[in-house]
């Protein structure tokens, strides 16, 4: 017997009258076109709300459900929570931080990153919400040399100080995160404040308030909670090490993520920001340290006659050298008439630091390149030899503030091991030129000391350690290409596809450079030298090309530097 299909009965009666019989079914579906219920009770419910003057806003959601209703008690503070399996990707976050902060139009403090991982079968493709993580101890505050970022004791929210700002960007490089972004036309950085205005009225951030799944809350967390979790690495994948800073944002989800989860631009690479003012003013400034150090290690060992007409034109050389790497400098910062202030976080920036010993360090050296120019009875060989030693140990630590700048960063390419040998080989080997071609430019001027005179006992061991230190140099920035060996796509294995791919023209240049500059000339210089049918007009030439082309070189080996690190950030991709 065939099924018989039967309609249901809708129990549909007038609300007045419910000991009405059921209708029929056209008469029910009728019956409910027309019933308003939906709209009086509406009206009714915000007039009854109107009556008793408890009108219930609009957006009241977004107050009730999506902030905290209290402030933050002894050991919280206010943090964004995360739900990544509520998260789209949809970016309503974005615009909304972007519009309700009046940003400009090439700048954002919220970001949308993608992850992906799983199997063929069951892939994974997860999209990450990020903005600033108001650690507990943030880098960028830390590293700061203005002091132009504050952490507020009750609120926890960590604040950048727009109008303290020089725009020196150096919590950019101190940040894990890729949070605070520079502004070209303010000449500042400026980041998330999680909307603090905002949360002090009783209001919602604007990314939370704009996300239409309701992917982003505002939550008390417990700091030591947050520090214990840090030290378990209990992050978001591909994301940097979370016991450096201790980020506050929790990122929630039912399902736990594949172990083979990993940003969507894991596998890229892309050389990084040049900070081309840097790269002259590193270059120089160990430049003038190392010619003030090697000049008076000559001074040790050269006659005095000597001395006489070496030390002033190399002072006044390096001098100058240091005084233009010191303006180069300036010209890195947005704000740079407010550069007096770079000494007020002397107490906790390396920055500050090297600041203010390069600031010591040009002053001692124009007081000794002033001695030197004087006659020995009004400044005796004794105070200018203690000057010029004051002015090399000086400079020196100069030097190794500027090797600590970069350490602190904890990017791997900028660890110590690293920048130590760089910054201190090239100290050593600019020096050696400089004072080489002081010593030529002195045996042409002086009419008392010929070439062989000037050079005697130490031109030879001059010549023949700047080939050393160039070789070694040339060898240890080699070395870096064996991390392409490695399995894992390690920060170094990234850094030597850099190198070896969009990087390789200054990488080429840079290796042809130092191979003629910095070895083969120097070489050739010593046989010069020594050699009978040499002349002074030949030892000059190669001086003078042997200082330009490993001065050109140590400029590429700075760029490369700067642009081949790899800087750790929040997971990007398609999604970013």
């Amino acid at each position: 017997m065939p099924a018989t299909l039967t309609l249901p009965q809708l129990d549909v009666r007038p609300r007045s009258r419910p000991d009405t019989p059921p209708l029929s079914l056209v008469d029910a579906y009728l019956a409910r076109q027309r019933d308003l219920s939906a709209v009086e009770r509406f009206a009714s419910y915000h007039a009854a709300a109107e009556a008793d003057a408890l009108a219930t806003p609009a957006q009241a959601k977004y107050y009730r459900d999506l902030i905290p209703l209290t402030a933050p008690g002894p050991g919280q503070q206010y943090a964004f929570e995360v739900d990544l399996d509520a998260c789209s990707g949809c970016k309503a976050c974005v615009v909304a931080c972007h519009t309700l902060n009046g940003l400009d139009e090439d700048e954002t403090w919220r970001g949308v990153g993608l992850l992906v991982g799983g199997t063929p079968h069951d892939p994974v493709l997860q999209h990450v919400t990020s903005a600033c993580h108001h650690c507990l101890e943030p880098a960028c505050m830390d590293g700061c040399p203005v002091l132009a970022y504050e952490k507020d004791p009750v609120t926890g929210i960590v604040r950048h100080l727009d109008d303290q700002c020089i725009g020196c960007q150096y919590c950019i490089l101190k940040c894990p995160y890729d949070v605070p972004k520079y502004n070209r036309k303010k000449g500042i950085v400026r980041k998330c404040d999680l909307c603090s205005g905002r949360l002090a009225a009783g209001e919602a951030p604007a990314c939370v308030q704009s996300c239409p799944n309701q992917a982003i809350r505002v939550r008390l967390v417990e700091t030591a909670k947050v520090a214990e979790d840090g030290k378990a690495n209990g992050f978001v994948p591909g994301a940097a090490n979370p016991d450096y800073t201790l980020p506050t944002t929790q990122y929630k989800h039912a399902k736990p993520l594949p172990r083979n989860t990993l940003p969507a631009d894991h596998y890229q690479v892309a050389p990084e920001h040049a900070h081309l003012p840097l790269v002259a003013m590193l270059v120089l400034t160990q430049l003038s340290t190392g010619a003030f150090a090697v000049g008076q290690v000559v001074s040790w060992v050269a006659a005095p006659d000597v001395m006489l007409a070496l030390r002033p034109l190399n002072a006044l050389l390096a001098l100058a050298i240091g005084l233009l790497a010191l303006g180069a400098s300036t010209l890195h910062l947005g704000r740079p008439l407010y550069a007096f202030r770079a000494v007020l976080g002397l107490r906790r920036s390396w920055l500050s630091r090297e600041i203010v010993v390069f600031g010591l360090f040009s002053m001692l050296a124009t007081v000794y390149a002033a001695c030197s120019l004087l006659p020995a009875h009004v400044a005796p060989a004794r105070l200018t030899n203690a000057l010029g030693t004051a002015v090399a140990v000086v400079g020196l630590a100069g030097v190794f503030c500027s090797v600590m700048i970069y350490h602190d960063t904890r990017r791997v390419f900028w660890a110590f091991r690293y920048t130590a040998t760089k910054f201190l080989l090239s100290t050593v080997l600019l020096g050696v030129a400089t004072v080489l071609l002081s010593a030529v430019a002195a045996a042409a001027w002086s009419g008392r000391l010929d070439f062989h005179d000037m050079l005697r006992g130490w031109g030879r061991p001059a010549c023949l350690l700047m080939a050393g230190v160039s070789a070694v140099k040339l060898a240890f920035g080699l070395l870096t290409f064996r991390h392409l060996r490695e399995r894992e796509h390690t920060p170094m294995r990234r850094t030597a596809r850099l190198l070896g791919g969009p990087l390789l023209r200054p990488v080429l240049a840079r290796i042809a450079l130092a191979l003629v500059g910095g070895t083969l000339l120097p070489l050739l210089a010593c046989l010069a030298f020594t050699g009978p049918r040499s002349t002074p007009a030949d030892f000059a030439i190669l001086t003078v090309a042997s200082f330009a082309m490993t001065l050109a070189a140590e400029f590429l080996e700075r760029y490369l530097f700067f642009t081949a690190v790899i800087a750790p950030r929040m997971p990007g991709g398609v999604g970013a």
